[in-house]
This record gives structure tokens, C-alpha cells and sequence, in this order.
């Protein structure tokens, strides 16, 4: 009789700490879907460039062919694809031309 007692204990006890990790694992899935979308940078014309920005690589990094530029939404920040010989690397600088990071 003992026996038939536990076993709906053991198996109300599993459905209701199943439950509990269910609603974690919803509750953290909320956080990650309100990641900020201002990290965003978009593909510009090296052409659209900011002077400062074109200025800062040329006296920076003299010796650098500009591949690619990409700008924030808001244009605070410009991430540059630039290459030396057969090294391609990325710069991220402010619309003032400082480089970030």
C-alpha cells in the first residue's frame, strides 16, 4: 500500500519542478529578444565617408587600401575594412575619426 502511495508523490513532484524549469527557460528567452538594435552598421560607399574619418586612416595608417566602410544607423560610428598587402583588417572610428577599442 506504501508503494502506491509514493509513486503519485514522485511523479506529482517531477511535473511540478518540470513546470518550474519550463518558466525559467521562458523567462530568459524574453531578455534576448531585446537586444538593442544599435550596434547595426550598414554598408556604405568608402566615398560617404566623413572627412575626419578619411583624414585619420590616411595619417594613421598610411600605407592601407580602404576595402569596405560600414556606418551606424545614427552614422557615430564607422566600421572601415582596410587592407595592407595580403592582410585585411577592421577599424571601427567615431565620426571624429578616433579609433575605438
Amino acid at each position: 500500500m506504501k508503494k502506491l502511495f509514493v509513486l503519485p508523490v514522485v511523479a506529482f513532484g517531477l511535473l511540478v519542478g518540470t513546470q518550474n524549469m519550463i518558466a525559467q527557460e521562458v523567462a530568459s528567452n524574453d531578455t534576448e529578444v531585446n537586444a538593442p538594435v544599435q550596434d547595426k552598421f550598414i554598408e556604405i560607399a568608402v566615398e560617404n565617408l566623413p572627412q575626419p574619418v578619411l583624414d585619420a586612416i590616411a595619417s594613421k595608417m598610411p600605407d592601407v587600401t580602404i576595402e569596405k566602410a560600414e556606418a551606424k544607423e545614427d552614422a557615430s560610428e564607422f566600421k572601415v575594412t582596410v587592407k595592407q598587402g595580403e592582410k585585411t583588417s577592421e577599424v571601427v572610428l567615431d565620426a571624429e575619426g578616433n579609433i575605438k577599442g
